[in-house]
C-alpha cells in the first residue's frame, strides 16, 4: 500500500513538473517571452488597473495608479463662444508684433500641437531656448512650462505674447489696438463679456478656453476602460516593462501619465554653452538647479522631439538615454566659488532615475506601448 502511495505521489510530481511554470510578473519577466508567457501577462492585465502587477517604485516616487483621462464636456453657451474666439486668435499672426507668427506657428495640430523642432524660432528669427511643449493635456494639469513658472493656463497664454523672442509685444497697447481693429473679434468678444472693446484678459481667457478643448481619447484610454483588444500582446509587454523593469512609472503615472513634479535628469549642461538650470530660474533655490517638470506622455508618439531642449528626435533614443541612467554633469571643470552649490545640485540626479538594461526585443516592446499612449 505504501509503495502504491509513493508511486501516486511521484506521478503527480512528474505531471506538475511537465506543466509550464507561470512567469514572474515583475521586473524578472522573461526577456524572451513565449506565447504562453505573453498570454499570462495579458491575463494579469485583464482587470482594472488596481489589480495589475505592482510597479517597481524607487525611493521618493509619488505614484498614482493609471486610469483613463476623464475628458471635459464640450463647452456650451458663452464658454463655447469664448473657445471659438480663442481658436481664431490662436491662428491669427496679428497677435505678434511682426504679424508673422501666430500661436499655431509653434503649436500646430498636425504636429501634435508642437512644431516638430528641437527648439522653436520666433521674432526676428530668434531661436528659442526650450522645446515647444505639446498642448494636448494643458487643460488637465498645472503648472505650465518646463520650469513651472505659470500656474494658470491664462497666465501661460500671456507669456509668449510678451516674450521678445516669440511674439515680441513689448507694447501690449499695440496688441490690443490690432485686435480691436478687427470687427469680428470685437463682436465676438462683446457677446461673451459685454464690453465694447477687447481687453487683454479676454484674449488670454479665449486662448486658454480653446486650448482646454484639444485633448482627445487614446488607444490606452480604450484599454483602460475595458477594450482589451486595444493593445496587442507586444504592447501589453511594453506596459509591463514601463511599470517594472524600465521604471518609467516612477515619474509617469495617473491619468495624465505625469507626477507633476520637477526632476533632474542630468541634462542641464551645467557650465557649458547650452546650460539651462530649469526650475532654479524660477525659485532661485540651489536644489532646483537642473530640475524640469515631468511632461505628460499622452500622445507622446506625436509630440517629438523630446526633452526640454529637444535633443532626442525619436522614442528609441529616449529609451536608451534612460537605460543609461540619464545624463551627466561634469564636475572636473573649474567654476566660480559662488556656483559650487549649483554644480553640486545640478550633478545630483533624481533618485527615481536608475540605469537598467533592456534587450532589443524589450526596447521595441516598450516603444510599441509608448506609441499607444
Amino acid at each position: 500500500m505504501a509503495s502504491g502511495i509513493t508511486l501516486a505521489v511521484l506521478c503527480v510530481v512528474a505531471v506538475v513538473m511537465l506543466l509550464p511554470s507561470a512567469p514572474p510578473l515583475d521586473a524578472r519577466f522573461p526577456a524572451a517571452p513565449t506565447a504562453a508567457d505573453l498570454a499570462a501577462l495579458r491575463q494579469a492585465y485583464s482587470g482594472a488597473p488596481p489589480s495589475w502587477p505592482r510597479p517597481r517604485l524607487l525611493a521618493g516616487a509619488q505614484f498614482t495608479e493609471m486610469a483613463p483621462l476623464a475628458l471635459h464636456a464640450s463647452p456650451a453657451g458663452k464658454d463655447r463662444d469664448l473657445a471659438r474666439l480663442g481658436a481664431e486668435l490662436f491662428e491669427d499672426p496679428l497677435l505678434s508684433a511682426s504679424g508673422h507668427f501666430s500661436c499655431q506657428s509653434c503649436h500646430n495640430r498636425r504636429l501634435g500641437w508642437g512644431d516638430a523642432l528641437p527648439t522653436p524660432f520666433g521674432h526676428g528669427r530668434a531661436k528659442g531656448k526650450r522645446n515647444a511643449q505639446s498642448l494636448f493635456t494643458v487643460g488637465y494639469k498645472t503648472p505650465y512650462f518646463w520650469d513651472g513658472r505659470s500656474v494658470t493656463l491664462e497666465e501661460q497664454a500671456l507669456a509668449p505674447l510678451t516674450d521678445h523672442r516669440e511674439m515680441a509685444n513689448d507694447d501690449v497697447a499695440g496688441l490690443l489696438a490690432r485686435v480691436n481693429a478687427v470687427d469680428r473679434y470685437r463682436t465676438a468678444s462683446a457677446a461673451v463679456t459685454g464690453h465694447e472693446d477687447i481687453r487683454l484678459d479676454t484674449i488670454t481667457a479665449a486662448l486658454a478656453a480653446f486650448q482646454r478643448t484639444l485633448e482627445r481619447p487614446t488607444r490606452f484610454d480604450r484599454y483602460l476602460t475595458g477594450d482589451r483588444r486595444a493593445l496587442n500582446d507586444t504592447e501589453i509587454w511594453g506596459l509591463h516593462l514601463f511599470r517594472t523593469k524600465a521604471g518609467c512609472a516612477n515619474c509617469h503615472s495617473g491619468p495624465t501619465l505625469s507626477d507633476g513634479r520637477f526632476h533632474n535628469l542630468g541634462l542641464s549642461f551645467f557650465n557649458r554653452t547650452l546650460e539651462d538650470l530649469g526650475r532654479y530660474g524660477v525659485t532661485g533655490a540651489a536644489q532646483d538647479a537642473g530640475r524640469f517638470l515631468t511632461p505628460s506622455l499622452r500622445h507622446v508618439a506625436e509630440t517629438g522631439p523630446y526633452m526640454h531642449n529637444g535633443i532626442f528626435p525619436a522614442l528609441a533614443g529616449l529609451v536608451r538615454f534612460y537605460e543609461g541612467g540619464g545624463g551627466r554633469v561634469r564636475i572636473d571643470r573649474p567654476v566660480a566659488p559662488e556656483r559650487l552649490a549649483l554644480r553640486q545640485a545640478a550633478a545630483s540626479k533624481s533618485p527615481q532615475l536608475q540605469p537598467f538594461a533592456l534587450t532589443p526585443a524589450e526596447r521595441a516592446a516598450l516603444v510599441a506601448y509608448l506609441n499607444a499612449l
